[in-house]
């Protein structure tokens, strides 16, 4: 065997292991390979025991229990609504993982955008609901200055006739809402990432731009808190200002001026814009100051490719899906399902720590970030 096929084995197991079950089809599509040479891959690895193989599926070798049959319903497969904000950007990876988990049960995935709007989010759910799903997957629209459901939301959603897993949202102990499953990324945690290799680096004095988002707060509370625990000094947090402004531009630049040596951007649109605006003011990245992402869906186009945090957006979407399937094959269909899934099972807040790919943005640094001072 070829060198390069077993590389490309490799990674096939590897991408299998990491990110839970794959559609055969999506897999070749992602390694640019024919469908015919994805097969004989997989014959060999399901041969060896790594892999296993069903209907146009793949999963880790551990899932072959689980998935030997497939959960059905008493009327056939189940049928899943998905609702979240946008169907881009970060949530087509959770869509991804959720679609990938829903064809390897042979349930049926139904997607609903609520474009951010409440009202939406309710019309999209009960049109759902309406054409007989089996349950839902839902990321509800927070109060962006807190990243909270609110109390009616919460009512709502405990009240919704089909059991609900909650993607990418986190719900108070003291909320209604917290008795539903939910999965989301430890954003708090993932911020702390990115500070500890600044720090780690050798970095004192650092700065963090973010946008307005749902998740913002928690990225800050996990800056601030990786910010104290490592003995950096923050130069400041910088708001984006207006959604895709340059309202930020001239603060930034003044805080690197000012002796800030690195810079953490929530999120990868938003780090790319930095990187210009420090660039055009004579900053060279990472050698006058380093700069770190947040999401990880463009960083490695920038560029300079942007170190960045990276939440499992597929394996929240896959977790949520089997999480619910779980719970659909403890129960039965009917009125009253909500209450007899809740009884069948402790319900689970799964949070996924996210990783850190480190790429060309960030190094060491050196005496003086300030043009001025440069030789």
């Amino acid at each position: 065997m070829g060198r390069s096929v077993e590389e490309r084995r490799q990674n096939i197991l590897a991408i299998v292991e990491r990110e839970g079950a794959q559609l055969v089809n999506d897999l070749a599509i992602r390694l640019n390979i024919s469908a015919v040479t994805i097969r004989r891959d997989l014959e060999e690895l399901s041969g060896q025991g790594l892999v296993y193989r069903r209907h146009g599926s793949v999963a880790p070798a551990r899932s072959a229990g689980a998935l030997a049959d497939g959960p059905v319903g008493n009327d056939g497969p189940f049928t899943i609504g998905m609702v979240v904000p946008h169907s881009n950007y970060y949530f087509d990876g959770v869509i991804h993982g959720a679609k990938v988990a829903a064809g390897v049960a042979r349930a049926q995935l139904v997607l609903g955008v609520s474009d951010y709007d409440k009202s939406t989010e309710m019309h999209q759910v009960a049109r759902l609901t309406a054409k007989g799903v089996d349950g839902i997957v839902i990321a509800p629209t927070p109060d962006f200055a807190t990243g909270e459901l609110d109390a009616e939301q919460q009512k709502w959603l405990v009240s919704l006739p089909v059991p609900v897993v909650l993607v990418e949202r986190t719900v108070s102990w003291t909320g209604a809402a917290s008795v539903l499953d939910s999965v989301c990324s430890s954003h708090a945690a993932g911020a702390a990432l990115a500070v500890r290799h600044l720090a780690e680096l050798g970095h004192g004095k650092i700065a963090c731009v973010v946008i307005s988002g749902p998740n913002s707060n928690r990225v800050v509370d996990g800056y601030l808190g990786a910010v104290e625990a490592t003995g950096l000094t923050s130069a400041g947090i910088i708001s984006e200002g207006t959604p895709g402004s340059d309202d930020a531009a001239e603060e930034l630049i003044n805080v690197v001026k000012n002796g800030a040596t690195a810079v953490f951007v929530h999120n990868d649109q938003l780090a790319v814009k930095c990187m210009m605006w420090l660039e055009d003011a004579g900053f060279n990245i990472p050698a006058d100051v380093s700069l770190a992402g947040y999401d990880d869906v463009i960083a490695g186009l920038a560029h300079v490719q942007l170190t960045a945090v990276a939440p499992w957006k597929c394996e929240v979407g896959h977790r949520a899906v089997q999480r619910l399937l779980g719970r659909l094959m403890r129960g039965s269909r009917g009125g009253g399902f909500a209450r007899l899934a809740s009884e069948a099972a402790a319900t689970e807040h799964i949070e996924l720590l996210p990783r850190l790919h480190i790429r060309q943005s960030t190094a060491a640094p050196r005496n003086s970030a300030s043009p001025d001072s440069r030789a």
